[in-house]
């Protein structure tokens, strides 16, 4: 298998799981904020929203890792600049699944996300602003897409910048063989 198919083929899975992972957090967090707020409170929700987002954030920067490693483990000559190629890929994967979960979301399963967000802060705002955004309401669920595809694969290839530095680990006191 070609060293290009081999990366697409292996992030392709990590950005399915990466994706997946942020997905599942999205659920749990909106089906939370909907319903948690009689059982525990305000303060409560947003202190349980709080934690899941730090165990999210934790546990996509270990899964990204993790997935690094084992790409390089596969073969014993990967440089760091092929860590980071798939790094990359497995970002723009993941971002693309998260993305179309979240649209798929706010389309589907919770069509007045935006409403409701809407209504809550329609009191504070005067009347150009807020027909202004009754005309955007239409169009938010592709603005969230984007934004989040851009956002998500962003992060994603920062943290693939910082995390192929050292995957695969170098010996720096290693001798290195002269290319003729």
């Amino acid at each position: 298998m070609s060293n290009n198919k081999r990366t697409w083929d292996a992030a392709a899975r990590a950005g399915l799981a990466l994706g997946g992972v942020s997905a599942v957090y999205f659920a749990l967090n909106s089906l939370l904020s909907e319903h948690a707020p009689a059982l525990i409170g305000t303060f409560g929700t947003s202190l349980v929203n709080l934690v899941l987002w730090g165990v999210k954030f934790w546990l996509c920067i270990a899964l990204l890792q993790r997935f690094m490693k084992q790409f390089a483990a596969q073969d014993g000559d990967i440089s760091n600049g092929d860590t980071l190629r798939f790094g990359i890929c497995t970002s723009l994967l993941s971002s693309l699944v998260y993305s179309a979960c979240y649209l798929a979301w706010v389309l589907f399963v919770q069509p007045d996300i935006f409403v409701n967000a809407m209504q809550a802060v329609a009191a504070n705002l005067p009347a150009d602003v807020l027909s202004q955004m009754q005309e955007l309401m239409g169009k938010m669920p592709q603005y969230t897409f984007y934004v989040n595809l851009i956002y998500c694969f962003l992060f994603g290839t920062l943290l693939s910048l910082i995390l192929s530095r050292n995957i695969p680990s170098q010996d720096p006191f290693e001798p290195q063989e002269e290319q003729q």
